[in-house]
């Protein structure tokens, strides 16, 4: 099915349909210069792993998959004007916040690539993933200088792997001072750590 074909469906209509049957592509879309953009990131960084980019139902990496899932509402001005509707936002609707999630995932997708939540000294730095998942709730300590914040909420202090996606994040961001940024906070010994000494 092609977007010309249920793009002018009422919400209700569209809401009809499966999502696998709207005929969703990256490719040509304008996420697609934003994805390179993540790769060009970590290219200049030194790292060669490039996660792949899928469509999926919310922003995710399957555990123990190295690959990234971009929201299917993202690739199309009316499945945007949608999920707007339904949940008065479009979660990395702009390039600065798909960007900030981009990197975010990415940190997921070379843990689980690399198997760095096993390594001892990832381990001692962010702590232990035996934990169960993510929890949906938590209580932050909004003033804790052992966290890098990224993303809203405080969310590196969930989770251990929460932890290292947003330091990573932080550490990929281009043109954020860091260093300067996070000078006598004990999350500069996270932001410092890297991948090879894992």
């Amino acid at each position: 099915m092609e977007a010309a074909d249920w793009a002018s469906l009422s919400d209700e209509q569209l809401l009809e349909r499966r999502i696998s049957a709207l005929g969703l592509r990256l490719e040509g879309t304008a996420l697609e210069p934003l994805i390179k953009q993540l790769y060009d990131e970590l290219s200049g960084k030194g790292l060669v792993f490039h996660p792949p980019c899928h469509i999926g139902d919310e922003w995710f990496v399957p555990i123990g998959i190295p690959a990234i899932f971009i929201p299917f509402f993202l690739v199309h001005d009316r499945l945007r004007s949608l999920e707007r509707t339904m949940m008065l936002e479009v979660e990395g609707e702009t390039p600065e916040w798909f960007m900030k999630l981009m990197r975010h995932e990415a940190a997921h997708a070379y843990s689980y690539a690399y198997q760095l939540q096993r390594k001892k000294k990832w381990q001692r730095c962010f702590g232990h993933t035996s934990r169960e998942e993510t929890p949906s709730t938590y209580r932050p300590r909004p003033f804790s200088r052992s966290y890098v914040v990224h993303l809203e909420d405080w969310y590196a202090q969930s989770h251990p792997d929460e932890d290292f996606a947003e330091t990573f994040a932080v550490w990929l961001t281009p043109g954020l001072d860091w260093r300067k940024d996070y000078a006598g906070w004990p999350a500069l010994r996270k932001l410092e750590l890297r991948l090879s000494e894992c």
